[in-house]
């Protein structure tokens, strides 16, 4: 049994979500390399695919931790549903991706061995169908035991769940019985902040003239952040994409994506879309990408690996044949160098070329920091809320996402508030990412009250462009007409007020901009309420994908949302925010 010591430290760096995807053309290839790489970097570790046990070095302490196969293999032989060798080599090939993501030895262990394990025996290989039985058995473990199974489990399915059977009611146990802690409540994507730095210093970056050693550099990077906040899709999705992925039909630009189409178990199964039609500029850049990179050979991936160059000490250079390295496969893109490509654009962009900071002291305002990188099954997460928020019907977004089952998708609706403070903060902030303007202003960030610089300027400086003063209870009207079209005052384009009558009132202000706060929670809270509704009946026509009133009251919610978000930025006077720098409300 796991020590609990560990399984603290265990719980801390996992997650119930995988970038990864099993794809039996691709994902065996992929595994057998990340196990080479392993294997030719810890000199302890000893991990062939084809051998039911491996051993991983746990760095610095000249030990190994192990990995037994054999043990699943007798749990799962008697389920007549399931083909035991390929089922192994699925584990195997999800146990691949744990050590892709550099997780711990004793990590992975764990959620082999501690995790999957003991779900597949408590669940007798998957054929228990009592699931009040099934509660009672995982009811009875302490809560970090419990926790550790249920996300361990889950991450699993997430990385596989296309059985001849259905393991959804599984996944909904799983997710039910899943302690509430503090630290299970933590974001799924980094703060708003974290990724709409990342997203300025991208779009200014590529808005430059780059040589075409950076842009070959960085590509893969710009398209995985247009294309999977577009579209939810999994990092070895992406990484996978079929070099001829582009075509058109009936006037239409469409993407193919490597989704296969899924035998259908019961009625609540999703049949998912692998060809989804894109916006033509995206289209078109990443047909100018193809042809830019035809030089470089032979790619069965739309991201050429052929054609990435290298650095060395922050200098770019281009492969020439043999310096490619030992790549399995030189002519796929992998999830592995991708999450290398990222790490690396932060280091040699973010970090050097615009002097952002990582972790710096709050109170050191001398340069713009984040707190967390992206990682590369982020935008994901990114994509699901924004189809949260834009209302649509989770039968919808679950094609989209490639979610063959809501119980796959029903926990991305608690976060919807993620994305919706992603949302404001975008459009409450001024940050300029150009050569010359690295650093906000001192004396703007250190404001800690309510009022913005840009709203003195709007509604204190700025002339009105008439005479007209109407007095009002708080600063005065500049329409001779009084033509109102929004219900406050202090949201109005008309509206002024003076520098003496704003010092006295900043405490109104303030008021406002809280309530405001208050109107956009309460109306995600009402998106999510119906959301919940559908998730919790999916079998009644009428939370339907097909029925129309349906739809129609979630674009309503949706709208809702919209306007809150309005009245608020109107309100805010689109300011500079003081969460942009580390202190997010």
């Amino acid at each position: 049994m796991i020590d609990t010591a560990v399984l603290e430290k265990v719980l801390d760096t996992i997650s119930e979500y995988n970038e990864n995807h099993f794809n039996l053309a691709d994902s065996i290839e992929e595994a057998k390399v990340i196990l080479q790489s392993e294997m030719k970097t810890n000199k302890l570790s000893s991990c062939h695919f084809e051998e039911m046990k491996w051993f991983l070095e746990v760095p610095y302490e000249s030990r190994r931790e192990s990995i037994g196969f054999e043990e699943i293999k007798s749990t799962v032989q008697f389920n007549k549903h399931i083909r035991t060798k390929q089922f192994i080599d699925i584990v195997k090939c999800w146990t691949t991706t744990l050590i892709d993501e550099r997780l711990s030895s004793q990590t992975i262990s764990a959620m082999v061995n501690e995790g999957v394990l003991i779900f597949l025996k408590i669940s007798k290989g998957l054929t228990e169908t009592n699931y009040d039985e099934l509660a009672d058995i995982l009811l009875s473990m302490t809560d970090r035991m419990r926790r550790h199974l249920c996300i361990s489990t889950l991450n699993f399915f997430d990385y596989y769940n296309e059985f001849d059977f259905s393991v959804d009611e599984y996944i909904s146990l799983l997710y039910s019985l899943k302690p509430k802690t503090e630290k299970s409540a933590v974001r799924i994507i980094p703060p708003s902040k974290d990724i709409l730095v990342f997203s300025k210093v991208l779009e200014n970056y590529f808005s430059t003239k780059l040589s075409e050693i950076e842009y070959l550099k960085w590509f893969s990077v710009w398209l995985w952040w247009n294309l999977t906040n577009l579209i939810p899709m999994r990092a070895s999705e992406y990484c996978n994409i079929q070099r001829d992925c582009l075509f058109e039909r009936n006037g239409k630009l469409y993407i193919k994506l490597p989704r296969h189409k899924i035998k259908i178990v019961n009625a609540r199964r999703i049949q998912v879309l692998d060809e989804i039609c894109i916006p033509d500029w995206l289209y078109q850049e990443i047909d100018k990408y193809r042809k830019k990179t035809n030089r470089f050979g032979r790619s069965d991936t739309l991201i050429s690996y052929l054609s990435i160059p290298k650095t060395y000490e922050g200098q770019y250079w281009m492969p020439t044949e043999g310096t490619q390295g030992k790549k399995l496969n030189p002519y796929r893109f992998a999830n592995g160098i991708f999450r290398e490509e990222l790490r690396s654009f932060y280091k040699h962009v973010v970090y050097d070329r615009y002097k952002i900071t990582l972790n710096r002291n709050a109170s050191d305002l001398d340069n713009i920091s984040i707190s967390q990188q992206l990682r590369p099954g982020d935008t994901r997460h990114i994509a699901f809320l924004n189809l949260n928020r834009q209302g649509y019907h989770p039968v919808e977004i679950a094609r989209l996402g490639g979610h063959i089952a809501l119980e796959s998708q029903n926990h991305y609706f608690n976060h919807i508030q993620n994305y919706v403070d992603l949302e404001i903060l975008e459009l409450v902030s001024k940050v300029d990412m150009g050569s010359d303007s690295n650093k906000m202003d001192t004396a703007h960030r250190q404001q800690i009250t309510a009022i913005g610089t840009s709203f003195i300027e709007k509604f204190v400086i700025r002339p009105s462009g008439t005479n007209v003063k109407i007095k009002l209870t708080d600063g005065y009207c500049t329409d001779p007409m009084q033509n109102c079209s929004v219900e406050d005052c202090w949201e109005c384009d008309s509206w002024r007020i003076s520098s003496e009558e704003l010092s006295e009132k900043q405490h109104i202000l303030s008021a406002k901009l809280n309530t405001r706060k208050s109107e956009i929670h309460e109306v995600v809270e009402s998106l999510k309420d119906i959301y919940m509704s559908i998730y919790n009946s999916v079998t009644d026509d009428f939370y339907s994908s097909d029925n129309p009133e349906m739809r129609k009251e979630l674009l309503k919610r949706s709208r809702r949302i919209d306007n809150a978000i309005r009245r608020y930025v109107n309100l805010a006077g689109m300011k500079e925010r003081i969460d942009l720098i580390g202190n997010e409300g």
